[in-house]
């Protein structure tokens, strides 16, 4: 998987959703089937941390998944924001501070 690419593109898409008052990502994103089966496979992959008792794979799977044919899925923008900053701390993809 290209890292570097789902990364810029999940800024791209979480840019709207961060809140800079308090330093965080809120609300809800919609993701397209492979953006979200990405999503899955790195939290999957690297078995990040949503919070003590869940993973962001957890989260991810209680998301809502589009009326009718599946095309797009909710999902929390915390959550995906979780995922980013890991692939940051680890330093899995270049960014720019």
């Amino acid at each position: 998987m290209d890292y570097q690419h789902y990364y810029e593109t999940m800024i791209e898409i979480l840019v709207d959703n961060f809140d800079t008052d308090i330093g965080e990502y809120n609300g809800q994103i919609e993701l397209s089937v492979d953006e979200y089966n990405d999503s899955c496979s790195i939290a999957k992959e690297f078995n990040v941390a949503y919070n003590p008792e869940h993973s962001v794979l957890d989260v991810l799977h209680q998301s809502t998944p589009e009326n009718g044919e599946i095309t797009t899925y909710i999902v929390s923008a915390l959550a995906l924001g979780c995922l980013i900053d890991y692939l940051e701390d680890e330093l899995i993809v270049d960014f720019d501070d």
